[in-house]
């Protein structure tokens, strides 16, 4: 394995927790003293503690991997031509944060040609850390991760995110499918985590068909490492993506 990226590795582990710490901070104080909030679209937030936290990262990385290129939700691109990116999300489910809801996360990848080898996403609210490093499996804290190999899931339940940039038809055509075919769905506001816990097996599948890059990656990076089935594709201004274990691979996409 690169030294290199090892080090990467291992600096993300360390940034993502001390980013989700700082981002905790700001969720504490909600109640008290409130934060300043802008709207960017339907359902779609930004607050002082994204933009906060974000920060601290970009400036951590750009002082230990200054060659690296960046891509974050708030503050965009810089150095896209380099060899390696950093894809961030300060705070993935960003209406939960500010609802005082546990379901949010820090996520960071770093991405290679366009494919992530290392993911990181940090749960601050139970302090659980989810990472992979490409051919050295995935990790929740310190127990490895697999998916179910097996031909049925125990409880088929699939996690469903969705985005008004899409048909809704899409949506509902899905949730049908797989309550016709006795599999249960949740929908809790947080892509990043979402995939995360398909890897820890909380859930046997995720969709979603238009998401973007930082909502999605580290968690790709994970999964692959975990030995599920992932499916991701460019749509026209994002992603969309399929994860699950293999036995509902072919139903989840429909």
């Amino acid at each position: 394995m690169n030294n290199d990226l090892q080090q990467r590795y291992t600096f993300a582990c360390q940034l993502a927790k001390e980013a989700g710490t700082i981002a905790h901070t700001y969720q504490k104080k909600l109640v008290e003293e409130g934060l300043d909030i802008d709207i960017k679209g339907r359902q779609d937030f930004v607050s002082i503690a994204d933009k906060e936290t974000e920060n601290f990262i970009r400036q951590q990385l750009s002082l230990h991997y200054p060659q690296d290129g960046f891509l974050g939700e708030e503050s965009g691109v810089s150095n896209p031509d380099s060899e390696g990116t950093w894809v961030v999300d300060p705070i993935d489910g960003t209406t939960n944060f500010l609802r005082q809801q546990p379901m949010w996360c820090v996520s960071i990848a770093y991405v290679v040609e366009g494919e992530p080898v290392i993911g990181v996403i940090y749960d601050p609210c139970h302090d659980e850390l989810f990472s992979a490093l490409v051919g050295q499996g995935a990790w929740l804290n310190n127990r490895p991760l697999e998916v179910n190999q097996g031909d049925n899931a125990i409880v088929g339940l699939v996690n469903l995110g969705y985005s008004a940039k899409m048909p809704l038809e899409n949506y509902l055509a899905t949730m049908t499918r797989l309550l016709e075919h006795g599999i249960e769905h949740r929908r809790h506001g947080s892509a990043a985590l979402g995939l995360a816990h398909v890897a820890a097996g909380r859930f046997d599948g995720y969709r979603e068909d238009f998401i973007n890059a930082w909502d999605i990656m580290a968690g790709i990076a994970i999964l692959r490492e975990a030995k599920a089935d992932v499916t991701f594709n460019q749509v026209e201004g994002g992603y969309a993506i399929q994860a699950s274990i293999p036995a509902i691979s072919d139903l989840l996409k429909g």
